[in-house]
This record gives C-alpha cells, structure tokens and sequence, in this order.
C-alpha cells in the first residue's frame, strides 16, 4: 500500500485531471474509467477506511482537509472521496465478516457500494414504501428508490426497506445486496441539474429474493444502520459545501483582478469588495462549524445536531457565495466557458443530498428544545 499523498498533490489531482475530463463527463454523465483507476492509485479510497482493511485509518480531522480540497474540483471528484469513505462504516459495524470482505476491494478501488435509502413516494425513515417479507433463509423485497448515486456502476447496494406492518423506528431492516442480483432493474436514465459522472439512477425490484446472509445488521436495525452511515456523512457533506465555495470564492477572485472597467480591475470596486468579503466570512463560519462537529464525532460525542446544524448552516452558505461569485463574474459568469456555472449548479444539489434543510431544521429545533427543556 502506498503512502498518503500530500494534500497539495490531492488538490492538484483535482483541479487537473478532473478538470480536464470534465468535458467528457458532461458530454457523456458518467464517469470516465480512467479517472476511477486514478483516483484510486492516489489513495481517494483509503483515507479512513481501516488500516486492516488497506486504508489509511485517517481520524476525521485529518480526512476532512483532504476532502474539502477534493471539493474544489468539479462535483463528480468529491463524491469519488465522500461517498466510498462513509459507506465503510456501516458495513464494518454491522456486518458479518464475509460482508466485510468488501472493505479491501473498496479500499483499493475494486468495488464500488451505493447507499441506496430515497424514494420518490415515501419519506426516509419509517415511511419507506420499499416492503421486504421473510420465508424461510430468504426474503422478497419489493418496491424501488430513486437519485441513487453510483448506481450506474456500484457492485453493492446497501438498501433499507420496511419488515413489518408496525410503522415503528425499529420496523426497517438494511440489506447489502449485490448488483447481479436476479429481478433488480437499475434504470439509469436521472440526469440532474448538476453533479454529472454520478450515475443517479431508479432501483426497482418485486419479489426480489434476498437471502438472509446479505441482510445488514439485526432484523429491525435498519435505521440505526442508516443513521449511522448519514450522521457521519452529513460531516462530510458540510466539509464538500466549504470546498466548493472556497473555488467558487477564488474563481470570484481571478476574475475581479483582471476583468477591467473605465480603465480599473474591478476588484478595486467597493461593492465588489463587498461581496468578497461577505464571501470569506461566510466560508470561515462554515469550516469552523463543520469542524467542531467532527472534533466531538472523533471524541465519541453525541454530535447528530452539530452535524445537522452544520449542514443547515453550510448549504444556506454555499447558496450565498456561488450567488454572489456569479454576480461578480456578470454575464461571463452565465456562460459555459465560467468555471462558476458548472460550480453554481453543483452548488444546488446540497439542498436535496442526505436529507433537506428542512430535515435539518427539525433535528436542530428539537436539540434546542431539549437543551431549554433540561435547563
């Protein structure tokens, strides 16, 4: 296994060769093999996964700045990092160990797991209309999922779905389950606003049968397997909200330094310097948030609403800085040629990745109450 790459080099692989086969990826939304194979020669897929399963055993403090710089480049890259160094988590919880037999080949880039909880006619949690029915060592699993990212090349789906009538916490159950797997339509026909290459695709499946050996975790621990992977994640996510708008940021800044008006860059402009600093102060206040919640995660710290409240908190910033980046490229900035166009939709799909603001807001509201309650 090779040494960690420096995090100078991690960035540039970003904003060189990703940038550079970007074109295709817009042209074809899918990821090109070679950027995989790359990605995964430089470490993307080892930085905390296990020392004993070939990873590189990273404390979230010391992934997160090698995640934020993987940001900066065209969404595509950051979810190679994000989404193959949260899904381990689950797996080496929960799983048996012929389930975690996966965990090496993820690590070096040979399978690829997807996380695949959303429907497009039930909420996240107990209201999943995914059903899977038991008979015997086997179950049959009926329903389908949607904007599943990855889904277009993963050999694993971590897929949770209700086992019984109850409509409690504890009626869902998590399932890993191969891609080969008879009656499973994978219908990669989702192409988004933003954030093309990540193969979101509809899962659909009836009577699909299962055996029991691929069930993740006990019988009515679905959700405790999902929120195990998501409170984790929902970290990360806020760490990929600060990178894009730290681009978003510098790009604002190349630009004001040579576009020129009435003979002055207009960097020189007060309003402009405005928007710049507006911009800064968010970013700050967004990477110390997000920072403070993973300090408590790596202490062992309840951190669900530090997670929740820096999710809220960052893509409301991000929002804010890719609008005012563009306001300060002008019309270039509306173009195809602008870095910030592809930045500014990119931007977008925060609002929607691993639950919406919405959901934030009600995480971080009964925190708060409790708090107010208990004092």
């Amino acid at each position: 296994m090779s040494q960690i790459i420096a995090l100078g080099k991690f960035r540039e692989f970003f904003l060189t060769e990703v940038e550079e086969a970007y074109a295709e990826v817009e042209r074809t939304d899918s990821l090109p093999d070679h950027v995989h194979r790359r990605a995964a020669e430089i470490g993307c897929y080892r930085l905390t996964l296990p020392v004993e399963y070939g990873g590189y055993g990273m404390s979230v403090t010391e992934y997160l700045p090698y995640l934020e710089a993987a940001a900066e480049g065209p969404g595509v890259g950051r979810m190679l990092v994000h989404t193959t160094n949260g899904i381990w988590r689950p797996i080496h919880n929960f799983g048996s160990e012929e389930q975690r037999a996966i965990l090496p080949k993820m690590a070096a880039g040979d399978a690829v797991v997807a996380f695949a909880l959303t429907e497009m006619t039930g909420g996240t949690g107990r209201d999943l209309k995914s059903v899977a029915r038991r008979d015997g060592d086997f179950w049959y699993v009926s329903g389908e999922k949607h904007l599943i990212t990855w889904a277009d090349r993963a050999d694993w789906f971590l897929l949770v779905a209700a086992t019984d009538e109850g409509g409690q916490k504890d009626s869902l159950t998590a399932f890993l389950i191969p891609r080969d797997t008879d009656g499973f339509e994978i219908d990669a026909t989702q192409h988004t606003m933003g954030l093309h290459g990540t193969g979101h695709a509809f899962l659909r499946y009836k009577d699909m049968a299962v055996a029991d050996k691929y069930r993740l975790g006990a019988v009515g621990q679905g959700l405790e397997v999902a929120l195990f992977f998501l409170d984790y994640s929902r970290v990360s996510l806020s760490t990929t909200m600060v990178g894009l708008a730290q681009r978003a940021l510098d790009e604002a800044l190349a630009f004001a330094k040579r576009r020129v008006t009435f003979g002055k860059p207009i960097a020189t402009r007060a309003q402009i310097q405005t928007h710049i600093a507006m911009m800064h102060a968010d970013i700050e206040a967004a990477r110390h948030l997000v920072r403070y919640a993973a300090r408590l995660c790596e202490d062992g710290k309840d951190f669900t609403a530090q997670a929740a409240t820096a999710k809220l908190f960052n893509l409301n910033m991000v929002g804010r800085v890719t609008d005012l980046s563009l306001r300060v490229h002008g019309g270039w900035g509306y173009t195809k040629a602008a870095a910030i166009e592809r930045i500014y939709r990119d931007a977008r799909g925060f609002w929607f990745e691993e639950g919406t603001a919405e959901i934030q807001q009600l995480v971080v509201a009964r925190h708060v109450l409790e708090q107010s309650s208990a004092a």
